[in-house]
């Protein structure tokens, strides 16, 4: 059963993420990847968020919905840039062992 965890230290996938959303601006990233779940003010004057990747459709079949799952804490600082995304939950993706790697991968 140790091979099922969805919450796992994958450095690979945390250097896809670092890479490619490091710096950008929350909103961007929020408009291109889906909305937030929770926010809060930290003390800093940075705001910390709640991140989940949307969950598939359905498709026809016995096998439902398509819960492959990437979860991140991110936080932005003042200015509204990201500066932190660490992965919280990385469920298997599709085609690798890391949802959150196939999502922030570079094309």
């Amino acid at each position: 059963m140790s091979g099922c965890s969805v919450f796992k230290s994958n450095e690979e996938a945390q250097a896809i993420i670092t890479k490619q959303v490091g710096g950008i601006p929350a909103g961007d990233f929020f408009d291109r990847y889906g909305r937030w779940r929770t926010r809060s003010e930290l003390p800093s004057g940075a705001t910390a968020y709640t991140w989940e990747s949307v969950v598939g459709s359905a498709s026809p079949g016995p096998y439902g919905l398509d819960d492959r799952v990437c979860k991140l804490s991110i936080i932005a600082d003042k200015g509204g840039r990201i500066a932190s995304a660490i992965i919280s939950q990385d469920n298997p993706g599709r085609i690798s062992t890391s949802r959150c790697a196939e999502m922030f991968k570079a094309p």
